[in-house]
Protein backbone atom coordinates (compact mmCIF):
# COMPACT_ATOMS: atom_id res chain seq x y z
CA UNK A 1 0.00 0.00 0.00
CA UNK A 2 2.83 2.35 0.42
CA UNK A 3 5.02 1.94 -2.86
CA UNK A 4 1.25 2.08 -4.71
CA UNK A 5 0.20 5.47 -2.31
CA UNK A 6 3.40 6.85 -2.70
CA UNK A 7 3.93 5.79 -6.85
CA UNK A 8 0.04 6.77 -7.73
CA UNK A 9 -0.91 9.41 -5.60
CA UNK A 10 2.48 11.87 -5.12
CA UNK A 11 0.72 14.89 -6.09
CA UNK A 12 -2.04 14.06 -3.71
CA UNK A 13 -1.95 16.72 -0.77
CA UNK A 14 -2.40 13.90 1.87
CA UNK A 15 0.49 11.48 0.20
CA UNK A 16 3.43 13.14 1.90
CA UNK A 17 1.60 13.43 5.75
CA UNK A 18 0.95 9.87 5.14
CA UNK A 19 4.16 8.76 4.07
CA UNK A 20 5.91 10.70 6.67
CA UNK A 21 3.58 9.14 9.74
CA UNK A 22 4.18 6.13 8.40
CA UNK A 23 7.80 6.74 8.47
CA UNK A 24 7.83 8.16 12.33
CA UNK A 25 5.27 5.95 13.88
CA UNK A 26 4.35 3.07 11.76
CA UNK A 27 4.56 -0.16 14.35
CA UNK A 28 6.00 -2.17 11.54
CA UNK A 29 9.56 -1.81 10.70
CA UNK A 30 9.17 -3.16 7.28
CA UNK A 31 6.29 -0.57 6.56
CA UNK A 32 8.39 2.42 8.34
CA UNK A 33 11.48 1.63 6.11
CA UNK A 34 8.96 1.49 2.92
CA UNK A 35 7.88 4.72 3.82
CA UNK A 36 11.46 6.21 4.16
CA UNK A 37 12.93 5.03 0.99
CA UNK A 38 9.53 6.47 -0.74
CA UNK A 39 9.99 9.51 1.07
CA UNK A 40 13.37 9.71 -0.34
CA UNK A 41 13.00 8.84 -3.78
CA UNK A 42 9.85 10.92 -4.35
CA UNK A 43 10.11 14.06 -2.23
CA UNK A 44 14.12 14.23 -1.96
CA UNK A 45 13.44 18.21 -2.35
CA UNK A 46 11.11 18.48 -0.09
CA UNK A 47 12.06 20.68 3.14
CA UNK A 48 10.98 17.74 5.76
CA UNK A 49 12.52 14.75 4.11
CA UNK A 50 16.26 15.55 5.05
CA UNK A 51 15.44 15.90 8.50
CA UNK A 52 12.99 12.83 8.49
CA UNK A 53 15.70 10.77 7.27
CA UNK A 54 18.40 11.77 9.79
CA UNK A 55 16.02 11.26 12.54
CA UNK A 56 15.29 8.10 11.45
CA UNK A 57 18.75 6.78 11.04
CA UNK A 58 19.70 8.39 14.46
CA UNK A 59 17.28 6.90 16.62
CA UNK A 60 14.73 4.83 15.15
CA UNK A 61 14.49 1.72 17.18
CA UNK A 62 14.71 -1.20 14.44
CA UNK A 63 18.25 -1.83 13.09
CA UNK A 64 17.07 -2.19 9.40
CA UNK A 65 15.40 1.10 9.36
CA UNK A 66 18.26 2.93 10.53
CA UNK A 67 20.00 1.58 7.73
CA UNK A 68 17.92 2.11 5.11
CA UNK A 69 17.96 5.55 6.29
CA UNK A 70 21.39 5.92 6.12
CA UNK A 71 21.59 4.41 2.66
CA UNK A 72 19.20 7.17 1.26
CA UNK A 73 20.51 9.64 2.79
CA UNK A 74 24.44 8.33 1.47
CA UNK A 75 22.62 8.42 -1.95
CA UNK A 76 20.56 11.03 -1.95
CA UNK A 77 21.97 14.01 -0.07
CA UNK A 78 26.25 13.11 -0.31
CA UNK A 79 26.68 16.83 -1.02
CA UNK A 80 24.87 17.99 1.90
CA UNK A 81 27.11 19.21 4.73
CA UNK A 82 25.95 16.82 6.80
CA UNK A 83 25.99 13.47 5.73
CA UNK A 84 29.80 12.67 5.87
CA UNK A 85 29.91 13.58 9.81
CA UNK A 86 26.90 11.36 10.04
CA UNK A 87 27.91 8.37 8.18
CA UNK A 88 31.42 8.16 9.96
CA UNK A 89 29.12 8.71 13.25
CA UNK A 90 27.28 5.91 11.95
CA UNK A 91 30.02 3.99 10.76
CA UNK A 92 31.59 4.02 14.34
CA UNK A 93 29.74 3.76 16.90
CA UNK A 94 25.87 2.46 15.99
CA UNK A 95 25.05 -0.16 18.73
CA UNK A 96 24.09 -2.58 15.56
CA UNK A 97 26.72 -4.28 13.26
CA UNK A 98 24.83 -4.24 10.15
CA UNK A 99 24.03 -0.55 10.45
CA UNK A 100 27.37 0.14 11.09
CA UNK A 101 28.62 -1.88 7.33
CA UNK A 102 25.82 0.10 5.67
CA UNK A 103 27.46 3.35 6.41
CA UNK A 104 30.98 1.83 5.80
CA UNK A 105 29.94 0.89 2.49
CA UNK A 106 28.28 4.32 1.91
CA UNK A 107 31.90 5.83 2.98
CA UNK A 108 33.68 3.70 0.83
CA UNK A 109 31.64 4.02 -2.49
CA UNK A 110 30.39 7.64 -2.14
CA UNK A 111 33.13 9.38 -0.49
CA UNK A 112 36.03 7.22 -1.64
CA UNK A 113 38.41 10.42 -2.10
CA UNK A 114 37.69 11.72 0.94
CA UNK A 115 40.76 12.40 2.98
CA UNK A 116 39.46 10.09 5.99
CA UNK A 117 38.22 7.47 4.17
CA UNK A 118 40.86 5.40 3.39
CA UNK A 119 42.19 6.15 7.00
CA UNK A 120 38.72 4.72 8.57
CA UNK A 121 38.29 1.37 6.12
CA UNK A 122 41.93 0.59 7.07
CA UNK A 123 41.29 0.87 11.36
CA UNK A 124 38.33 -0.79 10.71
CA UNK A 125 39.75 -3.95 9.06
CA UNK A 126 43.02 -4.37 11.03
CA UNK A 127 41.23 -3.39 14.72
CA UNK A 128 37.09 -3.26 14.91
CA UNK A 129 35.94 -5.83 17.59
CA UNK A 130 33.37 -6.97 14.99
CA UNK A 131 34.65 -9.55 13.08
CA UNK A 132 31.34 -8.60 10.21
CA UNK A 133 32.69 -5.12 10.28
CA UNK A 134 36.28 -6.06 9.63
CA UNK A 135 35.00 -8.07 6.28
CA UNK A 136 33.18 -5.50 5.23
CA UNK A 137 36.17 -2.88 6.08
CA UNK A 138 38.56 -5.67 3.50
CA UNK A 139 35.90 -6.22 1.19
CA UNK A 140 35.73 -2.42 0.22
CA UNK A 141 39.27 -1.75 0.50
CA UNK A 142 39.75 -4.55 -1.89
CA UNK A 143 37.46 -3.15 -4.09
CA UNK A 144 38.08 0.51 -4.03
CA UNK A 145 41.62 0.83 -3.13
CA UNK A 146 43.13 -2.00 -4.92
CA UNK A 147 45.89 0.12 -6.47
CA UNK A 148 47.11 1.45 -3.35
CA UNK A 149 50.03 0.52 -2.08
CA UNK A 150 49.21 -0.32 1.47
CA UNK A 151 46.34 -2.56 0.51
CA UNK A 152 48.09 -5.32 -0.24
CA UNK A 153 49.79 -5.75 3.20
CA UNK A 154 46.51 -4.97 4.61
CA UNK A 155 44.67 -8.31 3.48
CA UNK A 156 47.92 -10.19 3.69
CA UNK A 157 48.08 -9.43 7.48
CA UNK A 158 44.28 -10.05 7.73
CA UNK A 159 44.84 -13.74 5.70
CA UNK A 160 47.45 -14.55 8.19
CA UNK A 161 46.76 -13.80 11.22
CA UNK A 162 43.07 -12.08 12.12
CA UNK A 163 41.74 -14.29 14.84
CA UNK A 164 38.34 -14.99 13.00
CA UNK A 165 37.82 -17.50 10.13
CA UNK A 166 35.53 -15.72 8.39
CA UNK A 167 37.57 -12.40 8.35
CA UNK A 168 41.15 -14.43 6.92
CA UNK A 169 38.80 -16.47 4.15
CA UNK A 170 37.62 -13.20 2.67
CA UNK A 171 41.30 -11.74 2.84
CA UNK A 172 42.12 -14.73 0.88
CA UNK A 173 39.42 -14.75 -2.14
CA UNK A 174 40.23 -10.85 -2.46
CA UNK A 175 43.97 -11.78 -2.47
CA UNK A 176 43.01 -14.58 -5.06
CA UNK A 177 40.87 -12.04 -7.48
CA UNK A 178 42.22 -8.99 -7.25
CA UNK A 179 46.55 -10.35 -6.65
CA UNK A 180 46.44 -12.97 -8.57
CA UNK A 181 49.71 -12.28 -10.57
CA UNK A 182 51.20 -10.57 -7.18
CA UNK A 183 54.71 -12.90 -6.10
CA UNK A 184 53.81 -13.35 -2.68
CA UNK A 185 49.97 -13.87 -3.45
CA UNK A 186 50.37 -17.93 -4.70
CA UNK A 187 53.19 -19.14 -1.85
CA UNK A 188 50.74 -17.30 1.00
CA UNK A 189 47.47 -19.44 -0.57
CA UNK A 190 49.48 -22.83 -0.56
CA UNK A 191 50.42 -21.44 2.76
CA UNK A 192 47.37 -21.34 4.06
CA UNK A 193 45.66 -24.30 2.34
CA UNK A 194 48.33 -26.42 3.88
CA UNK A 195 48.27 -25.16 7.42
CA UNK A 196 45.63 -22.78 8.27
CA UNK A 197 44.20 -24.00 11.62
CA UNK A 198 40.29 -23.79 10.47
CA UNK A 199 39.52 -26.60 7.98
CA UNK A 200 37.44 -23.59 6.51
CA UNK A 201 39.89 -21.23 5.60
CA UNK A 202 41.93 -24.21 4.24
CA UNK A 203 38.83 -25.40 2.21
CA UNK A 204 38.11 -21.86 0.74
CA UNK A 205 42.20 -21.39 0.04
CA UNK A 206 41.85 -24.68 -1.72
CA UNK A 207 39.18 -23.47 -4.32
CA UNK A 208 40.58 -19.71 -4.78
CA UNK A 209 43.77 -21.66 -5.86
CA UNK A 210 42.13 -24.10 -8.28
CA UNK A 211 39.53 -21.45 -9.55
CA UNK A 212 42.40 -18.79 -10.31
CA UNK A 213 45.70 -21.15 -11.22
CA UNK A 214 44.38 -24.65 -12.95
CA UNK A 215 46.00 -23.98 -15.49
CA UNK A 216 49.64 -24.63 -13.63
CA UNK A 217 51.17 -27.87 -14.00
CA UNK A 218 51.33 -28.13 -10.21
CA UNK A 219 48.54 -28.11 -9.19
CA UNK A 220 47.44 -31.33 -9.73
CA UNK A 221 49.83 -32.73 -7.34
CA UNK A 222 49.21 -30.07 -4.80
CA UNK A 223 45.16 -30.86 -4.75
CA UNK A 224 46.17 -34.49 -4.88
CA UNK A 225 48.22 -34.04 -1.89
CA UNK A 226 45.63 -32.15 -0.17
CA UNK A 227 43.05 -34.66 -0.93
CA UNK A 228 45.20 -37.32 0.99
CA UNK A 229 46.89 -35.17 3.49
CA UNK A 230 44.62 -32.45 4.69
CA UNK A 231 44.07 -33.06 9.05
CA UNK A 232 40.41 -32.56 8.76
CA UNK A 233 38.84 -34.44 11.47
CA UNK A 234 35.09 -33.85 11.23
CA UNK A 235 33.22 -32.64 14.40
CA UNK A 236 29.85 -31.33 12.98
CA UNK A 237 27.71 -32.74 10.47
CA UNK A 238 27.73 -29.36 8.08
CA UNK A 239 31.12 -28.94 8.41
CA UNK A 240 33.06 -28.14 5.40
CA UNK A 241 35.94 -30.99 4.40
CA UNK A 242 39.15 -29.24 3.01
CA UNK A 243 39.66 -33.30 1.44
CA UNK A 244 36.37 -32.85 -0.38
CA UNK A 245 37.67 -29.21 -1.62
CA UNK A 246 40.44 -30.64 -3.51
CA UNK A 247 38.87 -33.59 -4.47
CA UNK A 248 35.91 -31.56 -6.03
CA UNK A 249 38.82 -29.27 -7.44
CA UNK A 250 40.16 -32.89 -9.17
CA UNK A 251 37.00 -33.69 -10.26
CA UNK A 252 35.86 -30.54 -11.93
CA UNK A 253 39.59 -29.53 -13.71
CA UNK A 254 40.97 -33.00 -13.74
CA UNK A 255 38.04 -34.82 -15.35
CA UNK A 256 40.09 -37.37 -17.39
CA UNK A 257 43.41 -37.44 -15.33
CA UNK A 258 44.25 -41.33 -15.64
CA UNK A 259 45.01 -41.35 -11.85
CA UNK A 260 41.18 -40.15 -10.87
CA UNK A 261 39.79 -43.14 -10.56
CA UNK A 262 42.51 -44.83 -8.19
CA UNK A 263 42.16 -41.78 -5.69
CA UNK A 264 38.55 -41.73 -5.59
CA UNK A 265 38.89 -45.62 -4.68
CA UNK A 266 41.82 -44.68 -2.49
CA UNK A 267 38.97 -42.18 -0.84
CA UNK A 268 35.93 -44.15 -1.04
CA UNK A 269 37.96 -47.14 1.06
CA UNK A 270 40.52 -45.28 3.87
CA UNK A 271 39.09 -41.59 4.37
CA UNK A 272 38.46 -41.53 7.57
CA UNK A 273 35.42 -39.24 7.04
CA UNK A 274 32.39 -40.86 5.80
CA UNK A 275 30.49 -38.01 3.90
CA UNK A 276 33.64 -38.19 2.02
CA UNK A 277 33.80 -41.78 1.57
CA UNK A 278 30.05 -41.58 0.26
CA UNK A 279 31.28 -38.18 -1.71
CA UNK A 280 33.86 -40.86 -3.62
CA UNK A 281 31.85 -43.75 -3.83
CA UNK A 282 29.25 -41.75 -5.26
CA UNK A 283 31.43 -40.30 -8.43
CA UNK A 284 33.07 -44.11 -8.90
CA UNK A 285 29.36 -44.98 -9.49
CA UNK A 286 29.35 -42.04 -12.01
CA UNK A 287 32.66 -43.08 -13.48
CA UNK A 288 31.74 -46.89 -13.83
CA UNK A 289 28.46 -46.11 -15.61
CA UNK A 290 30.06 -43.47 -17.91
CA UNK A 291 32.01 -46.18 -18.50
CA UNK A 292 29.64 -48.93 -19.66
CA UNK A 293 27.70 -46.73 -21.90
CA UNK A 294 30.97 -46.01 -23.83
CA UNK A 295 31.32 -49.59 -24.21
CA UNK A 296 27.97 -49.79 -25.31
CA UNK A 297 28.22 -47.23 -27.97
Amino acid sequence: AIIKLAQGYQDHPDTLALLQESARSDKHSWVRGEAIKQLAQGYQDHPDTLALLQESARSDTDSDVRGEAIKQLAQGYQDHPDTLALLQAWARSDKNSWVRRTAIVQLAQGYQDHPDTLALLQAWARSDTDSSVRVTAIEQLAQGYQDHPDTLALLQESARSDTNSWVRVTAIEQLAQGYKDHLDTLPLLQELARSDTDSDVRGIAIEQLAQAWHNQPWLWEFLRDRTLHDPFERKKLWDDNPRQAALKAILEYYPNHSQIQSLLQDRADHDSDPKLREFAQDELAKLRQEARGKRQE
